[in-house]
């Protein structure tokens, strides 16, 4: 939720500055209906973002037990159907209020720089609640459970065993949210700069990054030690995909010409 406000928060200073003033129906999107489209992405992605958790990572057992899979108080919200239901939703919703594809694309564009800070708030979730727990330190190399020593990235998980882990809750705050946040705001403030708007770059950006950085976590995850087939996890498998993806993509963006715009 603290997300959702975030991105409502960033998307109204994108319409006050009417960086895309040349495309009126985004900018009523971003005005006069965006309390609208945020309550829909909140209802729907919630909703679908539990049920794709239980389709897909929990095999028959919810079959056997109906009612658990409305206890979404409890564990099990699948981040990458989430991502995945984000834009099916908002293209869904945005599509239907007739906004050209080339709109669409650009609205991707402009929550995919402030959703790096719901990941950051997400991860810090996991923490507090002592979820995600990762391996023991004792189960890598002496030399890299120095450098997490040294960084701080131990903690240990006591509601789950007395073994001192990998905090990879904080390094995922650090590689997921605040870095990802930082990369993709300096490129969107550097493409206002100098007038050339490259549609899509950002969310090619984020389909890049983060599949990236989660695939090599995924080594460190303790939950994810029982997921390997062959040499990857079943997230791994999903993370390859986006990447072959987000490179496809950006090789058709940097053909297309950057759209001028103008600042307020």
């Amino acid at each position: 939720m603290i997300a959702f406000i975030l991105w409502y928060l960033f998307l109204a200073r994108i319409w006050k500055q009417e960086y895309f003033k040349k495309y009126p129906k985004l900018q009523k999107i971003l005005t006069a209906e965006l309390e609208d489209m945020l309550c829909v992405l909140v209802i729907w992605v919630l909703l679908w973002w539990r049920l794709w958790h239980v389709l897909i990572y929990w095999n028959w057992y919810y079959f056997h037990h109906l009612w658990e899979i409305f206890k979404v108080w409890e564990w099990g919200m699948s981040f990458i159907w989430w991502i995945i239901w984000v834009w099916t939703i908002s293209a869904l919703y945005l599509y239907l209020k007739k906004l050209t594809w080339e709109e669409i694309l650009i609205f991707y564009d402009i929550i995919l720089i402030i959703t790096p800070l719901g990941i950051l708030i997400w991860r810090l979730w996991n923490y507090l609640n002592q979820e995600l727990y990762w391996i023991p330190i004792s189960e890598i190399p002496n030399w890299l459970a120095s450098i997490f020593e040294s960084l701080w990235l131990t903690h240990n998980y006591s509601n789950i065993d007395k073994e001192i882990r990998v905090n990879t809750n904080f390094l995922s705050m650090i590689l997921e949210g605040a870095l990802i946040f930082i990369l993709q705001i300096i490129s969107f403030y550097k493409m206002i700069k100098n007038h050339k708007y490259k549609i899509w770059r950002l969310s090619t950006n984020f389909m890049l990054y983060y599949p990236i950085i989660r695939f090599f976590l995924e080594y460190l995850r303790a939950d994810s030690q029982e997921e390997f087939v062959w040499i990857f996890t079943k997230s791994q498998r999903f993370f390859l995909l986006f990447i072959l993806i987000a490179i496809s993509v950006k090789y058709q963006v940097r053909k297309r010409e950057p759209l001028t715009i103008d600042k307020k």
